[in-house]
């Protein structure tokens, strides 16, 4: 989906939908803060990704298997962290 030039989402099947507030010529940079906070929460769930890591470890000595659960255990850590602050950076 991209923007149009007079600040309308565009979606499939040639739907338009309108953007509060949108600019195709905003002169305003848009930055994205939720990397950066990612990776700060990230050091606040140690548990699971050392256990991610474990994981990762054994996969690699017997070449078989996935670490799926324990990915979503860290992102789920990552993303309890992050909710509460995400919103804050928005004007």
């Amino acid at each position: 989906m991209l923007f149009d030039s007079v600040g309308f989402l565009r979606g499939g099947e040639g739907r338009a939908f309108a953007v509060a507030g949108a600019s195709a010529h905003s002169e305003e940079e848009i930055v994205d803060h939720l990397p950066a906070l990612k990776e700060a929460c990230a050091k606040h769930c140690p548990a699971q990704n050392k256990a991610y890591e474990d994981c990762k470890g054994r996969i690699a000595k017997l070449g078989e298997g996935d670490c799926e659960a324990w990915y979503f255990d860290v992102l789920h850590c990552v993303d309890h962290c992050v909710a509460p602050q995400a919103f804050k950076k928005l004007k």
